[in-house]
């Protein structure tokens, strides 16, 4: 058990590295073409889709490791506030909403993608991309999600870390 829980420790970091890549790479992407736009050479003609491909495979692959650190979304002004007792119950309340409408779009987007593939789909721009990438990209990153909300529930941590801040 304790291979399999680090082995998927070490697909969530990669999952962030190949994120981060995929903006990198992105960035680089934009840069080339404006370049070769710029000096009346032929630009690359699947450049816009693949940097909108990859800005969602950057976003549903880096999304997990951002809830494990807790650099997912919150607002917890109100919550903080809270006796201890209450906050605890706030935060898990918080932690199991989110793990179940993460759970929930991940089925959804399965289901889609899965349809996708019996219609046979294809996102046709400048490339042919199968239609159910961008659905598979969805279930995998939001089922991943989920599973990270369900182990800060196991766990009883609020995926949040000390965080210092200058000056405060």
């Amino acid at each position: 058990m304790r291979g399999l829980i680090r082995l998927y420790d070490v697909l969530i970091g990669a999952l962030a590295v190949a994120g981060a890549s995929a903006l990198g790479l992105s960035a680089l992407l934009i840069v080339v073409d404006v370049m070769l736009r710029n000096l009346g050479l032929p630009p690359i003609q699947a450049a816009s889709a693949l940097v909108e491909y990859a800005m969602l495979a950057a976003t549903v692959a880096g999304a997990p490791w951002l809830v494990r650190r807790g650099g997912h979304v919150a607002v917890d002004s109100f919550v903080a506030a809270l006796p201890p007792r209450s906050h605890r119950w706030a935060v898990r309340g918080g932690l199991a909403f989110s793990l179940g409408v993460c759970a929930f779009l991940a089925w959804r987007a399965a289901a889609l993608g899965l349809e996708a593939v019996a219609r046979n789909d294809v996102d046709i721009r400048s490339i042919d991309v199968p239609g159910w990438v961008a659905y598979a990209l969805l279930a995998v990153g939001l089922g991943l999600c989920a599973t990270e909300f369900l182990r800060l529930l196991i766990v009883g941590d609020d995926g949040r870390q000390t965080q210092t801040v200058a000056g405060a």
